[in-house]
């Protein structure tokens, strides 16, 4: 039996209102368009570029994303990073610690920054703007106090060596994000914590109702997203040869922008990893495009909050759509 036009229409609406593909689109627009103006944008050397100085919000996004999947957010991640690469540094190279110690004192750090998130929102009740946005200025002063203002160097040989390695024209640091996405993106769609963070997202109270213990939930994602943290604040500053307490700052405000392009809904519930790294490279690609065609910085900043205001008004519209087709 042949579908129907209509029905083909709503088929084809469901197609293009799927997150993931309603975002690689206008990335792959994007790409065509600059690769035409410009040829040595598609050259594989600047892919790398971009994909490597991608790794470090990339991690950093996919703590967010878990964050808002509950419907929350977390504005002290950039903050966190950079803090956990002081601690980093500070463990390796001041104190001589041995570099597994150090690492894992670092991303302990990051987890406890989340523990406290998690303790001031999902206990406290405090909303989490303000909660995040106290961690921030914490982990700012920390980081700030801990180096005495000053970039930490050098680091250890191995750690330089390990570093400097350009494995396909990219870096390890890059493969360990990737590794991270794709557990996280399992850990999202099959497992059972996964199905509870979009629950909680989606409606807290039924989630409650159904047995879903939503301050555990909540508390989890925050220490889950500050560990993240701790793990790209010591990737950067092996990556960089240094700890410097100005790293990272800023960098998750460019993750909820990415999560936001990528197809999570602001208000919980919805999306997923995958989408999620889309939206990394969709900002990415967008701030190499523009800089090759020669846009002036303070544009890309404008770019930027045009894709934000898009993403949201786009998740609403499909929210619209999916409501009224839900009625018919």
């Amino acid at each position: 039996m042949k579908a129907s036009g209509a029905e083909i229409r709503k088929r084809l609406i469901r197609i293009l209102l799927t997150p993931e593909i309603g975002i690689l689109i206008p990335l792959l627009l994007l790409i065509f368009y600059t690769g035409y103006q410009k040829p040595a944008f598609l050259s594989i050397n600047n892919f790398a570029v971009i994909l490597r100085y991608a790794t470090f919000m990339g991690i950093i996004c996919v703590g967010q994303a878990l964050v808002i999947m509950t419907g929350e957010v977390d504005i002290s991640l950039g903050s966190n990073l950079c803090f956990c690469g002081i601690v980093f540094g500070t463990c390796s190279m001041t104190l001589g610690l041995p570099g597994a110690v150090s690492i894992i004192i670092a991303i302990l750090a990051g987890a406890f920054m989340g523990v406290i998130n998690g303790f001031l929102v999902a206990k406290v009740g405090l909303i989490n703007f303000i909660a995040t946005l106290s961690t921030q200025y914490l982990c700012q002063g920390l980081a700030t106090a801990i180096s005495n203002g000053a970039v930490l160097a050098p680091l250890a040989d191995s750690f330089y060596k390990f570093g400097a390695m350009r494995p396909l024209k990219l870096s390890w640091p890059f493969f360990i994000f990737v590794a991270i996405f794709i557990f996280m993106e399992i850990m999202v769609r099959k497992s059972k914590a996964g199905r509870q963070i979009q629950a909680v997202g989606g409606n807290m109270d039924a989630a409650y109702c159904s047995g879903i213990n939503v301050v555990k939930v909540k508390w989890m994602v925050y220490v889950l997203a500050g560990a993240l943290a701790g793990v790209a604040g010591v990737l950067m500053s092996i990556d960089q040869a240094s700890s410097s307490p100005t790293a990272g700052i800023g960098l998750e405000f460019r993750a909820v922008a990415a999560c936001a392009a990528g197809g999570i809904s602001m208000q919980g519930g919805t999306g997923s990893i995958l989408g999620c790294g889309i939206g990394i490279l969709l900002i990415y690609v967008l701030q190499n495009s523009l800089q090759i065609l020669g846009v002036q910085s303070n544009w890309q900043m404008i770019a930027m909050g045009v894709i934000l205001v898009m993403s949201v008004l786009f998740d609403l519209t499909k929210k619209k759509l999916v409501a009224a087709d839900s009625i018919n």
